[in-house]
């Protein structure tokens, strides 16, 4: 359970047969079950070994819990002691004594009475913690944060529930979350407009994210990430193709975010020409301009027009009849997509990512895709360069630099044209910088690279990541103006910019291509630069790889929950100083659209 609470669950939204059955397995131990709902969950217990293992281990704790009856534990020999001592200096302090004929009274406790009280604390104590009484907050960040005091202790004053009326949930004007949904029905898209949430803690009134009708998409069965488009409503999808690899396809959003065209192939874009129909057999992506790099050209990927289709929906599901996204234009496959930075550029003309071939015999370059165009191309050559983010219309490539010394390498990036490939800036001496829209900074790592455990790519070392004004410049120490991010060990981290530029998101991960890591939000003052973190803003909540943020709102799927139950979409918005948060029900499969 996060800092930011948990909203009730509505009775007919089950994400699975098993969650709604490990439910009422823990309902029958404190009250009867409706005899309706009583019968289904032993029908199930007898079909299911997994959730009947799972009552079976509520019933045991039950009665472990029970047998503290029985149970007189000991007080400590000096335990009356230490309260008498305790209670008369609070008298002192208040001007009172302990002459009153009653005080003689109170302190001749029977040794039993105190050991009921004790046995009291414990079972009230066990059951409030087991409960969620007490809401203790989320995993601390290993390292540290931006934002922190000198100590770098972290604020838990709001870990604890507090008294008085529950919060109200405040308005917000933060836009629309689309996600997709897989499970059995197959895949499903939705589009969340999120107009209030509630402040950290939560409360009986806050209800769950309104989810609209779904509406049924075609795309590969599970698809790890979906970029869209910042000037249509086209995206990306990339996931696991069906002959091996990696598949990154093009598809159409649904027609609540752009219509699709009546083939449900991509609509090419107004500055570049009529878009490549999906071929029916291999195709090589194009040469890469001979400046990109001045290693020998080597094979690359071929790319493929087939994307696989989601399995009917269930009949009873309240779905689209018919998917609203069609097989897309697969523009690469049999590669390996590397990290999560995978982007549009801001005129949405161009799409960049990293890859590198499925058999590990190279490292990783950058490839980009012009919309219009049939496939995308390397953009790099040398397996030894990863895309770190658009500035403007250009592409930022980080690599490391020419001496690598046991293993490990000073990290240095430059600014490419992605239609040439030549070289039009230098980035400095960092790694992967990551640029606002307005290109005045950029959150970058400051320090040395390591290659990871396959020997085909790189990640930080000794160093840590700062927010620094862009460009940054190559100098013996640290520019005058960088600020602590985070600093602290990491083998991935992924940075998303809002659209103002003022804030951002830091997801981190302790080890190369882990898909579950730590999400924190960060403000920076446009009219200083100076970083901080605001009060209930999220700081190392357990996050999915892959999450969005504009429009006053930051989205990610939170991983899957205890007990089967499935991961949610978390919304945290903020509004004039206040920070909220909503979410959706659990589900199978959630995928953010960034």
């Amino acid at each position: 359970m996060t800092r930011f609470g948990r909203v009730p669950r509505r009775p007919d939204h089950w994400s699975s047969p098993h969650e709604r059955a490990r439910l009422r397995a823990a309902e029958r131990l404190g009250w009867p079950l409706d005899p309706a709902e009583a019968a289904w969950l032993d029908d199930h217990l007898a079909e299911c070994p997994a959730c009947a293992s799972i009552a079976a281990a509520y019933e045991q704790d039950r009665l472990s819990l029970r047998a503290l009856r029985n149970d007189n534990p000991q007080p400590p020999r000096d335990l009356w002691a230490r309260t008498a001592a305790a209670i008369e200096a609070e008298s002192v302090a208040r001007g009172r004594t302990t002459s009153h004929p009653g005080a003689a009274r109170r302190r001749r406790l029977p040794l039993g009475a105190l050991s009921g009280i004790a046995v009291i604390v414990l079972v009230v104590g066990v059951s409030a913690l087991s409960g969620g009484l007490i809401g203790i907050t989320g995993p601390i960040e290993h390292g540290t944060l931006g934002g922190e005091d000198a100590s770098g202790s972290a604020d838990l004053s709001s870990g604890f529930a507090q008294s008085g009326p529950p919060p109200t949930p405040f308005a917000v004007d933060a836009g629309n979350v689309a996600y997709v949904r897989g499970g059995s029905q197959g895949s499903v898209y939705r589009s969340a407009t999120i107009r209030e949430v509630c402040p950290a803690g939560g409360g009986p009134e806050c209800a769950p994210i309104e989810e609209p009708a779904p509406k049924k998409v075609a795309m590969m069965a599970a698809p790890r990430t979906i970029i869209s488009s910042p000037s249509s409503g086209r995206a990306v999808a990339v996931g696991r193709g069906t002959a091996g690899g990696d598949q990154v396809v093009v598809v159409d959003l649904p027609a609540d975010t752009a219509t699709p065209s009546p083939t449900g192939t991509p609509t090419p874009g107004p500055s570049v020409g009529a878009s490549a129909p999906a071929t029916t057999g291999p195709t090589t992506p194009s040469e890469p301009p001979a400046s990109a790099d001045t290693n020998p050209p080597t094979p690359t990927p071929t790319s493929s027009a087939r994307a696989s289709a989601a399995s009917s929906p269930s009949a009873s599901a309240p779905i689209s009849p018919s998917p609203t996204i069609a097989a897309g234009l697969a523009i690469a496959s049999g590669m390996t997509v590397v990290g999560d930075s995978a982007a549009f550029s801001p005129d949405g003309d161009w799409f960049a990512f990293t890859a590198r071939p499925v058999g590990g015999d190279r490292g990783p370059d950058v490839y980009v895709w012009r919309v219009g165009e049939s496939s995308a191309r390397p953009l790099t050559r040398g397996g030894a360069s990863v895309f770190a983010s658009w500035a403007g219309d250009r592409v930022v490539v980080s690599r490391p630099a020419a001496a690598v010394i046991d293993g490990q390498a000073t990290a240095t990036s430059v600014v490419l044209d992605p239609s040439t490939g030549s070289v039009t800036g230098e980035a400095g001496a960092v790694w992967r910088p990551v640029v606002d829209p307005a290109r005045h900074r950029a959150v970058a790592w400051a320090g040395s690279i390591v290659a990871d455990g396959d020997a085909t790519g790189w990640i930080p070392s000794a160093g840590r990541l700062e927010l620094r004004s862009w460009p940054t410049v190559d100098g013996e120490g640290p520019v005058a103006d960088s600020q602590v991010v985070y600093d602290g060990d990491l083998a991935d981290y992924d940075v998303r910019w809002d659209q103002t530029g003022e804030w951002f998101g830091l997801w981190v991960a302790d080890e190369a291509g882990a898909q579950v890591g730590r999400l924190s939000l960060f403000h920076v003052d446009p009219a200083t630069g100076t970083l901080s973190r605001p009060k209930d803003a999220p700081k190392g909540e357990s996050a999915m790889a892959g999450f969005s943020i504009g429009e006053g709102r930051l989205a990610w799927a939170t991983p899957p929950g205890k007990d089967g139950e499935g991961s949610r979409i978390q919304v945290v918005a903020w509004r004039a100083g206040s920070v909220g948060s909503v979410e959706t029900v659990p589900g199978e499969d959630l995928v953010v659209v960034r």
